[in-house]
């Protein structure tokens, strides 16, 4: 069954709650469940955006109040922490621009009230810092208005991965053993042949999910490749750790860990 026609059979409440979680303004989520069965993705897409289109400002308001902070990713299992993290796969661990990001954002929720909302994916923690401090110089309505498009743009992504079978279905898991925890922050790509199919840095539990790509992913061999270097603070023999590994039933989940330390590692096919 299509993800749309799944959708369009869902109970109202149902569909409401999964549209709350692409943006949480409740009359939004109604006015879109209400308009089903839509007849594709297109038309869905087209009518939640027409209906973010006449949100009002106490709306967006709303909605921003469910958003992290930019650079503060959540650790959260629900389908919201777990899109934001996506979102903001690429918002680096660079220490001192992360600091320098850090008193933007308290500068801007100073100036506005009101914590920063962009439209995170594909952009770096620079672009991010430099679109902060921009936006610092705008006046009340101009900022209302760049708001208003950023969340727009977040609430269609998300409703497009709500309705798209858009990840294929491998994780990794990365433990520090050293320290005797997660590895947050670490680097990970996904290769096959000389493609890159996917990039992300694990959450604060040391995980990478739903990080890749549908498309593309089929039988054959990858390779995971982790930049230990730049997560150790100490030397490490091995600056960056790649595990080749066979998928030969698509189909299945693929797990696959990795126990670190500044020495060594071990890996293996987990569940």
């Amino acid at each position: 069954m299509a993800d749309v026609d799944r959708f369009n059979q869902l109970t109202p409440a149902q569909a409401e709650r999964e549209l709350f979680a692409c943006c949480a303004v409740p009359s939004w989520a109604e006015a879109v469940a209400a308009g089903r069965p839509y007849p594709d993705r297109a038309a869905l897409l087209a009518a939640a955006d027409a209906a973010l289109r006449r949100l009002t400002w106490s709306d967006v308001s709303l909605a921003i109040s469910a958003h992290p902070r930019i650079g503060e990713r959540p650790t959260g299992g629900d389908r919201e922490s777990s899109w934001s993290r996506q979102e903001q796969s690429g918002v680096a661990s660079d220490a001192d621009t992360r600091t320098a990001l850090k008193r933007a954002n308290l500068d801007y929720e100073r100036r506005f009230d009101h914590v920063f909302l962009i439209f995170a994916t594909g952009k770096s923690q620079a672009e991010i810092l430099d679109a902060v401090r921009h936006r610092l110089g705008n006046d009340d309505e101009t900022e209302h208005r760049v708001v208003q498009e950023e969340l727009r743009k977040i609430a269609l992504l998300r409703l497009e991965r709500l309705v798209t079978d858009a990840t294929a279905p491998l994780s990794t898991h990365v433990l520090d053993l050293g320290r005797g925890k997660p590895a947050a922050g670490v680097a990970v790509r996904l290769e096959r042949g000389a493609q890159t199919l996917a990039k992300g840095r694990t959450d604060d539990d040391g995980r990478l999910r739903e990080w890749v790509p549908a498309e593309g992913w089929a039988a054959g061999d990858y390779r995971l490749v982790f930049d230990v270097a730049g997560y150790l603070d100490d030397p490490t023999f091995f600056p960056e750790v790649v595990i080749g590994f066979r998928v030969s039933e698509p189909g299945e989940h693929h797990h696959v860990p990795l126990l670190l330390n500044r020495h060594g590692y071990t890996t293996y096919r987990g569940s």
